[in-house]
């Protein structure tokens, strides 16, 4: 009879047990600072950027071949740090495990982002600290505040300033990102189940995330947490929310918040 209890109990118990979150996190900052607290199961670790210089691994033992430190922990956390030169207005991240990744930039700085949805923004000792959470792969570009981008009357980006150099491939490459940005928007959407995004006509989801933001749930990461949608579903009926009208998408020092549009309300 006890057996038969436990076993039925067992599911409810498993429910209720913690979710084990991947504890790694690796912080880079825009000078070549590269900070990491890795978790001793993670043996592997690949370095940021070139030139790398001041390694310091406390932990465990290692080795480097190329650009990969293999780890043979000793405690249970792993803590690297290093100096490293990284391409002008370009970090790449491209680890064999998930984790938790802060970019650290400077205020004037203005950002392009290639691949992979940040999931906050703020501002920490002067420096904006883009976040990305439980990811591998983040690839992220950022100019100087003497390479301004605008828009003109057809949303086109200009690039404003003397580029020469780095500053010239740099622009051509948010350009080029830019251009392939606006195909991919030009496309149908579609969310997970294959439906329609672009008709004009609101379901569901398109209805749960307008009352979200109606109830003052401003920012994606919170239109999650609020809706119980996943990321990119709720990402793309926000976005087209924004398509139709309903709603206004409003970027300011760095953030993005989303509001009911005033003839909507």
């Amino acid at each position: 009879m006890k057996l038969l209890l436990l076993l039925l109990l067992l599911p409810l118990l498993l429910a209720l047990m913690p979710i084990i979150i991947h504890a790694s996190t690796l912080n880079i900052y825009y000078n070549g600072t590269v900070e990491a607290e890795i978790n001793s199961n993670d043996r592997q670790f690949f370095l940021i950027g070139y030139n790398i210089t001041d390694l310091k691994v406390i932990g465990a033992r290692y080795n480097i071949t190329g650009n990969t430190l293999y780890l043979n922990p000793i405690n249970s956390t792993v803590y690297i740090y290093y100096k490293s030169e990284l391409s002008k207005g370009v970090i790449q991240v491209n680890e064999p495990y998930n984790l938790t990744i802060n970019l650290y930039l400077p205020l004037n700085s203005s950002i392009n982002y290639i691949s992979t949805q940040p999931y906050s923004f703020s501002t920490v000792n002067g420096l904006y600290n883009i976040t990305f959470v439980n990811v591998s792969k983040v690839t992220l570009l950022y100019a100087s505040s003497h390479v301004i981008l605008a828009q003109n009357e057809f949303g086109l980006p200009a690039i404003i300033g003397g580029l020469v150099g780095s500053d010239a491939v740099l622009a051509t490459l948010i350009l080029l990102l830019w251009k392939r940005r606006r195909k991919e928007e030009v496309e149908i959407m579609k969310d997970e189940e294959g439906v329609d995004l672009v008709t004009d006509k609101l379901d569901e989801r398109d209805a749960i995330v307008l009352e979200a933001i109606k109830m003052g749930t401003n920012t994606l990461a919170d239109i999650v947490r609020q809706t119980g949608l996943p990321k990119s579903t709720a990402y793309r009926r926000v976005k087209k929310l924004v398509k139709l009208g309903y709603i206004e998408e409003i970027r300011e020092e760095g953030k993005v918040r989303y509001i009911i549009k005033s003839d909507n309300k």
